[in-house]
């Protein structure tokens, strides 16, 4: 035998092995890819003969029909259900446009102080608010038409005056004992009623 020829042990540092498998994975990369690809070029052609069998020989082929059953229509249901939501969220909408056309024409005319441009318009926010404009104008006409309201306008007017009078110079205020006052059940509203509590006196 050739001295030559003579098989001599080889140590490979880390660094090298390194070098050497990036080299071989590079080297081979593309050959493991036709390969890889030629496996799952057969696997599909014999998938649709061998899944059959494949779920039936694990007993679970009866189950899995039954999920793929109540799948399509659960799905199904969620469609519909999701396209009548759409239709009547159209609605909605067109019926908002429509009553707030109305009411922002009948608040005009009636000269009401209401707003009907709402952030999320629904029955709720009209409802809700035509509601409160009907009861302030229900309580207009029982102001003009019952002994209480012509009591409140009787107050709302001596209360007018005496403030008027409050801003006159120079008045002068009678003495009023307020603890007298409230024993009696009068209160400042009862004080501020007295025509004589204050008076306008001219400058000296």
């Amino acid at each position: 035998m050739n001295k030559d020829e003579t098989h001599k042990p080889v140590i490979f540092s880390d660094k090298k092995i390194k070098i050497y498998e990036k080299i071989i994975k590079e080297q081979t990369a593309e050959k493991k890819r036709e390969l890889n690809r030629s496996l799952d070029n057969k696997a599909d052609g014999l998938m649709k003969k061998e899944y059959p069998t494949f779920l039936k020989s694990i007993k679970v082929k009866k189950e899995l029909d039954i999920l793929q059953k109540a799948d399509n229509e659960l799905k199904e249901f969620e469609r519909q259900l999701e396209n009548k939501k759409q239709r009547l969220k159209d609605a909605v909408k067109i019926a908002v446009k429509k009553c707030q056309a109305i009411c922002e024409r009948q608040s005009k005319i009636n000269d009401w102080d209401a707003n009907f441009d709402f952030y999320q318009a629904d029955f709720d926010s009209f409802n809700n608010k035509l509601d409160q404009i009907c009861r302030d104008e229900i309580t207009k006409k029982l102001r003009k038409s019952t002994v209480e309201g012509k009591q409140l306008d009787e107050i709302d007017n001596r209360m007018k005056n005496l403030l008027l009078t409050l801003s006159y110079p120079n008045l002068k205020a009678k003495a009023v004992d307020l603890n007298k006052a409230l024993e009696n059940g009068g209160s400042m509203l009862a004080i501020a009623l007295n025509p004589d509590t204050l008076k306008q006196i001219g400058n000296n």
